[in-house]
């Protein structure tokens, strides 16, 4: 799973959805997750969606209503998305039409995996499927999957920013970029150096476990904020606040998690540090939300460097 939640969302008349959509995004972005629904008004446009292999990966939910106009019907669309996605969880609900009788409907259609609701229970049965699926991922190697692909996320938008401000760059400006990644580079180089005499003269396992390698992350990092602090970006000086934060609040503890273990004897929602403290699952959820937070202001970051 991931920090977004995926849904497909079938309904002709989608603005009909919008309070739902509003209070659905509100409660998962309070449990750490960004609500992402991709709406489709007719059977023409799911199958068009459902066709693609990797849509079908990324889906988390699937909602359909009932009357979807023109004849059409929403077991007809479940049973299109089941030729395709046959294990995808799938909620099924109607203005007009009693819950009870949706599930007859998707009975005598042999369709399996399907809860039923009213417009009115809409969000409920939708939030109460989201925390049945996340309860699933709270124990550490699912937590740590989570956090790392969105830091991995962040990183790659790091990359999109530097890109983006060397092409906003005069020719100066862009010799100084080169010249200020390659300093950092050399500083690297002449550190490993070091390291590899401090090795050579009192080898040790852990010794090893702490060379590094050259322009990581963090060092994109770093030479981010200092081109932010270029007359050229004077405008985006802001970011270099949403920089410090994930170095400082967010890395930390992405890198204790990657060196955790999770012990087979312990219980599987727990998380415990190298030191065996347990961290809770509030703190947990506060690390969700702070990554989707910055995640955000990064793509911001992108974008206004890509105008």
């Amino acid at each position: 799973m991931r920090l977004d939640f995926n849904v497909l969302w079938v309904d002709d008349q989608p603005n009909a959805v919008n309070a739902q959509i509003e209070r659905i995004k509100i409660q998962m972005e309070n449990e750490g997750f960004s609500f992402r629904p991709t709406q489709c008004k007719s059977l023409t446009e799911v199958e068009a969606l459902i066709a693609e292999d990797v849509f079908q990966d990324e889906v988390d939910l699937i909602l359909v209503d009932w009357d979807l106009g023109g004849g059409v019907h929403g077991q007809d669309v479940i049973s299109k998305v089941r030729q395709v996605a046959q294990y995808k969880d799938v909620v099924f609900y109607s203005a007009q039409t009693p819950a009870a009788e949706l599930r007859k409907l998707a009975f005598d259609e042999a369709l399996e995996g399907i809860y039923c609701a009213s417009r009115e229970g809409l969000v409920d049965e939708v939030l109460g499927v989201f925390e049945s699926l996340v309860k699933k991922v709270l124990d550490l190697d699912h937590t740590r999957g989570i956090v790392m692909g969105a830091t991995s996320d962040i990183d790659y938008l790091v990359n999109t920013c530097l890109a983006m401000a060397h092409t906003k760059l005069n020719d100066d400006g862009k010799v100084k970029f080169i010249d200020e990644a390659l300093r950092r580079i050399s500083d690297k180089v002449k550190n490993v150096t070091k390291q590899g005499e401090k090795i050579k003269n009192d080898p040790s396992v852990d010794a090893l476990f702490k060379a590094h390698m050259l322009f990581t992350s963090d060092d994109r990092l770093r030479m981010l904020a200092t081109i932010l602090e270029m007359e050229t970006f004077e405008a985006h000086a802001d970011a270099k606040v949403t920089i410090k934060s994930y170095r400082d609040d967010v890395v930390p503890v992405r890198n204790r998690l990657g060196h955790m273990v999770l012990a087979p004897e312990g219980k599987p929602q727990a998380i415990e540090t190298m030191e065996g403290k347990q961290v809770s699952l509030e703190e947990m959820r506060n690390l969700r939300k702070l990554i989707l937070g910055l995640r955000e202001d990064f793509r911001n970051l992108a974008d206004a460097l890509n105008t």
